[in-house]
C-alpha cells in the first residue's frame, strides 16, 4: 500500500514549486570595476532566507523581494560575485531550480562560470555547509563557513519529515551520500570555520570535524547559532587576508569584543540595536 509523505510546505507547495521551476534562484553580479577579471565569490544563503515556512511570507520575501543573502554584504576587489539561494531550504541537496537540480549538476554549472577564477565561498548554518562542500568541489582558494554544518545524517535520529522532507524522502537513496560531507573536505583549500562554542547544534558539528588537521576553526564563546559576533562586522571579517583569519585561530572570542575590535564601540551598538529591530518585526 502506497503511503503518502505529509505536505511540507517548503517543498509541497504549488508557490515554492513555482519558483523552483519558473526561477534561476541563483544571481550573477558583475564588478566591472575590478581590474583582475579572474576573481569570484559564491555566496551561500542559509535555511533562515524566508521564516517561517508560510505563504505569506514566502511571497514576500522571495516572490516580491527576490532576496538573497548576502547581496548587500560583498567581498572587495571581486569581479563574478555569484548568489544562491536554496528554496527548499534542505542544504541544496535539489540543487536550487529545475534545471540545477542536483550537487553535481550545481558544481558542473560553477566550473563553467568560476573557470579559471580564483575562488572564495562563503555562507552560514546550511549556507555554510553549502560553502564547505561546494568549495572543496571546486577547489576554491578559501572558504567561511559561519557554524555551517558538516553532517545531516543525524537529523534522521533528531527530526522529522515534516521539518526536513528531502533528508527523509531521499535516506534510501545516492543523495545520503551528501548526508556528511566529512569525506569530501578537501583540506588543500583554506577553510576557516567561525564555530560558537555554547550551542548545542555546532558543538556536535565541531565534534564531528574536530580531528581533521587543516581545518581553521575561529571559536566564539556563545550559544547563537549563524553569525556568532554582531552582523555589522561580516563586511569586515570576510574581507581579512588569511594571515589575519589564521591569527583569529589562536584565542576563544568573546563576540561583542570581537565585534568593537573589527567595527569600533559606537558602529557595534548600532548593530546590536539593527538586529534587536529586526528580530522583533519578524516576531510580529
Amino acid at each position: 500500500m502506497d503511503v503518502n509523505p505529509p505536505f511540507v510546505f517548503q517543498v509541497d507547495s504549488d508557490v515554492v514549486k513555482e519558483v523552483y521551476c519558473q526561477r534561476a534562484n541563483y544571481k550573477i553580479v558583475l564588478d566591472e570595476s575590478v581590474q583582475d577579471k579572474t576573481t569570484c565569490a559564491i555566496y551561500f544563503s542559509s535555511n533562515d532566507i524566508y521564516f517561517p515556512n508560510k505563504e505569506e511570507v514566502f511571497r514576500k520575501r522571495i516572490v516580491d523581494k527576490d532576496a538573497f543573502e548576502w547581496y548587500g554584504t560583498r567581498i572587495n576587489n571581486v569581479y563574478k560575485h555569484i548568489f544562491f539561494r536554496d528554496i527548499l531550504k534542505q542544504w541544496y541537496l535539489k540543487g536550487v531550480n529545475e534545471e540545477l537540480c542536483s550537487i553535481e549538476k550545481v558544481v558542473t554549472f560553477l566550473k563553467t562560470e568560476t573557470k579559471g577564477c580564483s575562488i572564495v565561498t562563503l555562507g552560514s548554518s546550511s549556507g555554510g555547509f553549502a560553502a564547505v562542500l561546494f568549495g572543496s568541489l571546486l577547489n576554491a582558494k578559501k572558504v567561511l563557513s559561519f557554524n555551517g554544518q558538516f553532517e545531516v545524517k543525524s537529523l534522521l535520529n533528531t527530526s522529522n519529515e515534516t521539518i526536513d522532507p528531502i533528508l527523509f524522502r531521499y535516506r534510501d537513496s545516492a543523495l545520503v551520500n551528501y548526508y556528511d560531507i566529512k569525506p569530501l573536505i578537501n583540506l588543500n583549500v583554506d577553510i576557516f570555520y567561525f564555530y560558537s562554542n555554547g550551542s548545542d547544534w555546532d558543538i556536535k558539528q565541531h565534534s564531528h570535524i574536530k580531528d581533521l588537521r587543516g581545518l581553521n576553526i575561529i571559536s566564539f564563546k556563545t550559544n547563537h547559532h549563524g553569525i556568532p559576533f554582531v552582523k555589522q562586522a561580516l563586511p569586515k571579517v570576510i574581507n581579512l587576508d588569511k594571515n589575519q583569519l589564521m591569527l583569529l585561530t589562536k584565542t576563544v572570542h568573546h563576540p561583542i569584543l570581537f565585534s568593537i575590535k573589527m567595527i569600533g564601540l559606537i558602529k557595534m551598538v548600532s548593530g546590536i540595536y539593527v538586529q534587536l529591530r529586526e528580530k522583533y518585526k519578524r516576531r510580529k
